[in-house]
């Protein structure tokens, strides 16, 4: 075991190190729904009257038997953590009188103990350099056939399921033709005609006049699209018509802005612009949106609040280039909510256009987690109470979403399926390895390297970033979205372009960094 697994090790077993518990100033319990921890969790039972404590015991995998006693029904498991091998718990709490004699059974628990951080020493080197990977990545992207079709023919390719979203996989296209234009000029011109095809496309498809959601690039739509084709892959689409999620108009928005700056055509932030004033006339009090809405009237169809950072940098931009004080009203809104009442419930909900919203702690997810601690680190690295935030929130997202090694296998009498790992899982509901998990928790990894400059995080960043470069195709450069199975979930059938250009540019960012550090 190299030093930095040890280190990891020290602070899994810690109670001090229990990401954000509950019971603590007020604080409710996030991990109501978890299913697996790798730091020593503290969990909620109810207390019964007239008990003086609470006898703990955990039944590991094995067989064997783990207790200890608190005061509490709500005490940390650190005092056996340590103990715990890899593999299912099952824990039983039970109230004892004052001579120790159990008065009643108080709950039980079954949980997964994740394997710990192994060091990279242990794992496998990596494949390439990761500033290769990465333009290998954007390389795949431009070439693409489903990718060459906007430039060719300026419409989606029909066949290509996800372009179901077109918010959400136009957006990431035009960012990534933009940024791959800068990486190889012999491709440039293509590359930005490509972008603005792309962009052009969206336009003509955004709702316009009348319509409540004028100006609002649409979620979903099949128009240009073979619809039997892509409800084999992408049925949700087909569900969801009529209704718009909120956090992709700001996607492409942001997508809008992006080709304004690079093409120097106005009419790209006019389209942001108007996206921007939709939501300077729907702000709630809170300082966000309505997660989702009903096309034809305009309506709000859930109380689910939009929870996502790119608000932040979208109302922050246009603020920069127009100097109008409304868009800085909308940034500091958002963050206001997101750092006041997401922080203090922790109640980071997964919101994604294929899966239905949720209810409190039903469906983490890791995102917009690892998103404020990259504002925070470059933001907020003299702000001691948001650093220690940062920290807090690192840890819930290892713990909850990151697999450094043995996944549980919750069916006995299913085989078990082959998972790639160390990855990232994406959010309850989606419970398993996908690139971009893995690299969006691997930034947040390098950004915490960043603001505090400790070597575990970067070897953290480093180990996720191997894993990427021995899972790219060494021939053509992709890298699958579900780490799942020999052939990665039947690889092109399940291959989401939006995980590949998010996966290309957090691989860029770990190069520029361990370049910087001189770091091989």
């Amino acid at each position: 075991m190299d030093k930095y697994a040890e280190q990891a090790l020290l602070e899994y077993n810690s109670e001090e190190t229990s990401p954000h518990p509950g019971g603590v100033d007020g604080r409710p319990f996030w991990n109501i729904h978890a299913s697996q921890f790798i730091f020593a969790p503290t969990l909620q039972f109810p207390r019964v009257p007239k008990a003086r404590a609470y006898l703990y015991t955990a039944e590991d995998q094995n067989g064997n038997l783990h207790t200890f006693k608190a005061k509490t029904p709500l005490a940390s498991l650190a005092p056996i953590w340590g103990e715990l091998p890899v593999g299912f718990v099952h824990l039983k709490v039970e109230s004892l009188d004052k001579t120790d004699n159990v008065i009643q059974l108080v709950g039980v628990r079954t949980f997964f103990k994740c394997t710990p951080f192994p060091g990279r020493a242990a794992l496998p080197p990596k494949a390439k350099s990761y500033r290769a990977c990465a333009l290998d990545a954007f390389r795949f992207v431009y070439h693409d056939p489903m990718v060459q079709h906007w430039l060719i023919h300026g419409t989606p390719e029909p066949d290509y399921a996800h372009n179901a979203y077109p918010s959400k996989t136009i957006s990431s296209i035009i960012r990534a033709m933009i940024y791959y234009a800068k990486l190889e000029p012999s491709n440039a011109d293509n590359a930005l005609k490509l972008a603005c095809r792309a962009a052009d496309y969206l336009l003509s498809i955004t709702p316009d006049g009348d319509d409540p959601l004028a100006g609002l690039p649409p979620t979903y739509s099949f128009k240009d699209l073979h619809a039997e084709s892509v409800n084999k892959v992408a049925p949700a689409a087909e569900g969801c018509l009529g209704t718009t999620m909120m956090i992709y108009p700001i996607s492409a928005g942001i997508g809008f802005l992006d080709l304004a700056d690079a093409s120097g055509n106005e009419k790209y932030f006019r389209a942001a612009l108007r996206i921007a004033e939709f939501f300077k006339a729907n702000v709630l009090p809170c300082g966000s949106w309505y997660l989702l809405y009903d096309c034809k009237s305009g309506k709000p169809l859930t109380n689910n609040i939009c929870v996502n950072f790119n608000f932040v940098n979208f109302f922050h931009r246009l603020y920069e280039k127009t100097q109008d004080l409304a868009w800085k009203a909308l940034e500091v809104g958002c963050y206001k909510y997101i750092s006041e009442v997401c922080l203090k419930t922790y109640n980071w909900e997964g919101q994604f256009e294929d899966i239905q919203v949720s209810g409190s702690y039903q469906n983490l997810t890791h995102f917009t987690a690892n998103h404020m601690i990259d504002y925070i680190s470059q933001n907020l690295a003299d702000d001691e109470k948001m650093v220690a935030e940062a920290v807090d929130l690192m840890r819930f997202v290892e713990d909850q979403f990151v697999v450094w090694g043995e996944f549980p296998n919750w069916n006995p009498n299913e085989t078990p399926k082959i998972n790639h790992t160390p990855a990232g899982l994406e959010q309850y509901f989606c419970y398993c390895p996908i690139d971009a998990s893995g690299t969006t928790i691997m930034n947040a990894f390098l950004s915490m390297y960043l603001l505090r400059h400790d070597r575990l995080y970067l070897e953290k960043a480093m180990a996720l970033g191997d894993m990427v470069t021995r899972m790219q195709d060494p021939e053509n450069g992709m890298v699958p979205t579900f780490w799942i199975g020999e052939n990665c979930a039947e690889g092109r059938r399940n291959f989401w372009i939006n995980c590949q250009i998010h996966t290309a540019f957090c691989m860029m960012r770990l190069a520029e960094i361990t370049d910087a550090e001189g770091i091989q």
